[in-house]
């Protein structure tokens, strides 16, 4: 009998705010997709406040995710983790009753710097990751290259992110690893055709004929960025540029050509034994894998050495800048696809013996020949993408994509929000903390202190008390583990009485008022943003 399996929902949000300072006059409840009941909630925030990398406490206090606390209080949410890069920020919030199967969370940043020549500083992506409930899930949220001719720059930005991130889970130490990947941000792919056409078909209800002009699904198409990633069918118009208040594209003297800037994007780790017999990797490339020697090795293709005549005239300056920037775009454009075929290999190709074995026995069909030429020839390049999508269409991914949409009402930006609600597929029992809490007495009365006798089994060699473990008590509604009333440290009972060794000890003074029902929360560290376990405790003022 297989695993059983449970379905939790993503909400998941990605907003330029165009340095907003706070979200006024607006309603934002309804990017939150509260009506669906998420399980997880995802907010992705650019150019939003100062560009410094912002501190967790000053981070709290930052308006726009003041707000998003505000609006989630009382429904249930706590935050998982959060983080920030320039003006790039990642919220991240679950349903308190999934606190137990959350575990090993990370909030990892990346910096843009230089790229193709020109410094992109401000630009960069913002990642938490977690498991929950054995699965590896990293989250997202980056500001890549503006302006429409940069394509190729988007594309080096987005391998960048995807290559620098590393993590300190042993079981899942780079990006690929995990078991799913949502990618959320302003990607800022624009829209490849005319200007006046383009604005006339996004607003008369033809903007789908647009798509396939769009500069992400072509560069996916080609192979150089975002290979392996999904999206929910775009039924919405461009997400940006708007006049600020207005459903009015950009009427500046600009006039930026509406764009799907604003995208969320997801990629679930296919079964490596069933992906692997698929693709024959070329021995070469096993040895050399993704390393420098086989991008030296590519640079010797003729196809890519462009030498121009030795002209003696003025022109030839002229002349030869013209042909360094083709030469830098195919090679680019090469290393690009190296990239994809290495990532390809690593998520494709089985680690063990016994599971080449497996791949080796198993019949699904002719394996897929990969050759260094693939790496400079368009066409070959795309076919081999093709074949390779075409036998693993069949092996579910383990996200379904319930909605996927922009919300026009909300006029604060000069982009819309996007949003996509997503179902992912993860086991029911996996990786669940067993920890219980008991409370010596209920209610809590006014006059008196407080014992939480705990019972800790499962959590791993290391004692609790040396690891500083300890118990925060919260107001009901709360949302971020920073808003306890007061906390105290797990300590050993001197006499452990029905499994419970362990105890947190509250004094008469920090009971809050009569008749508050509140909640005591365990954490394993002080950076934890991991709660073990979550009780409700009645207060009274008499007995």
């Amino acid at each position: 009998m297989g695993t059983e399996k449970r379905k939790l929902k993503f909400q998941v949000v990605t907003y330029n705010v165009a340095e907003l300072t706070k979200p006024d006059g607006a309603d934002l409840t309804p990017i939150l997709g509260l009506e669906d009941k998420p399980d997880v909630i995802s907010i992705g925030l650019e150019e939003s406040g100062d560009f410094d990398i912002l501190p967790d406490e000053e981070h709290k206090q930052d308006p726009w995710c003041k707000n998003f606390d505000r609006l989630l209080q009382g429904h249930g949410y706590y935050v998982i983790d959060l983080t920030s890069v320039f003006q790039i920020k990642l919220r991240v919030y679950i349903k308190k009753e999934h606190m137990k199967a959350v575990s090993h969370v990370e909030a990892v940043t990346a910096k843009s710097g230089f790229v193709g020549g020109v410094s992109n500083i401000f630009k960069g992506a913002a990642t938490v990751r977690f498991r929950l409930y054995g699965k590896h899930v990293a989250v997202i949220n980056c500001h890549l290259t503006a302006f429409h001719q940069r394509t190729l720059d988007r594309n080096t930005e987005f391998w960048q992110f995807f290559a620098d991130q590393e993590f300190a889970d042993p079981e899942c130490e780079e990006l690929y690893h995990h078991d799913y990947i949502i990618w959320s941000g302003d990607l800022n792919y624009r829209v490849n055709f005319d200007n006046l056409e383009t604005r006339k078909m996004a607003t008369d209800g033809r903007h789908l004929q647009l798509l396939q002009y769009d500069q992400l699904m072509i560069q996916q198409k080609e192979g150089l960025a975002f290979v392996g990633f999904q999206e929910g069918e775009i039924t919405f118009p461009p997400s940006y540029k708007f006049d600020i208040g207005t459903d009015i594209y950009d009427s500046s003297k600009k006039q930026r050509i509406p764009s799907w800037c604003d995208r969320v994007l997801f990629r679930a780790k296919l079964d490596r034994e069933r992906a692997a017999h698929t693709v024959n990797w070329d021995p070469t490339l096993k040895e050399q894998s993704d390393s420098d020697s086989v991008s030296s090795e590519i640079s010797k293709s003729d196809e890519l050495v462009v030498r121009p005549p030795k002209l003696k005239n003025q022109k030839s300056k002229l002349f030869k800048k013209k042909v360094m920037r083709k030469k830098d775009h195919c090679l680019r454009t090469e290393e690009m696809r190296r990239k994809t075929l290495g990532v390809l290999r690593k998520m494709y190709l089985t680690t063990s013996a016994e599971g080449a074995k497996s791949a080796a026995d198993s019949n699904h069909g002719k394996k897929i020949e990969l050759q260094l030429g693939d790496f400079n020839d368009s066409e070959q390049f795309q076919d081999l993408l093709s074949k390779i999508d075409n036998e693993t269409k069949d092996v579910k991914s383990g996200i379904e994509v319930l909605k996927y949409k922009s919300y026009p009402e909300i006029m604060l930006s000069d982009h819309k929000p996007v949003a996509a609600l997503l179902s992912i597929t993860l086991p029911a029992k996996q990786g669940i903390k067993e920890l219980v809490m008991e409370p010596q007495h209920q209610p809590w009365i006014k006059s008196k202190s407080m014992k939480l006798h705990i019972r800790h089994t499962g959590m791993g060699k290391l004692s609790p008390v040396t690891c500083g473990h300890w118990v925060g008590l919260y107001k009901s509604g709360w949302v971020n583990k920073a808003s306890y009333f007061t906390w105290a440290y797990v300590q050993k009972k001197k006499k452990p009485k029905g499994g419970f060794d362990l105890k947190a000890k509250f004094g008469k003074s920090t009971h809050p008022k009569e008749g508050e029902a509140i909640e005591a929360v365990y954490f394993m560290s002080k950076n934890s943003s991991e709660p073990a376990a979550v009780i409700t405790i009645k207060c009274g003022y008499f007995v």
